[in-house]
């Protein structure tokens, strides 16, 4: 085989190797996480790339909260499902790339 053949399968080795990277990424961002709020007040699900899909609540837990409280929880549970989305998406990707030898 010569020199031009080696960098051409090479250069084909790459490529599947980016084309798989890329798949893996967008796949993780279509995954969804669904994060429990605190106690039994239910939940939030964001997609794999962090956006808020649906919330989840349990009327009976409503009682225990004020409306600050309430909002706080809420607004800390969407950053944490956000962030956590963000960390499992970085990571799959990440092991992706060590999978496929770009790392």
């Amino acid at each position: 085989m010569n020199y031009q053949d080696e960098l051409y399968n090479l250069a084909k080795e790459i490529d599947t190797a980016v084309a798989t990277v890329a798949q893996t990424a967008r796949g993780a961002e279509q995954a969804p996480l669904q994060w429990r709020l605190p106690g039994e007040l239910g939940s939030v699900t964001v997609s794999g790339a962090g956006e808020l899909t649906a919330v989840t609540l349990e009327v009976a837990e409503l009682r225990q909260y004020s409306a600050d409280a309430l909002a706080r929880t809420l607004l800390q549970g969407i950053r944490d499902a956000e962030q956590r989305a963000d960390q499992r998406r970085g990571e799959t990707v990440a092991a992706a790339v060590t999978e496929t030898g770009l790392a």
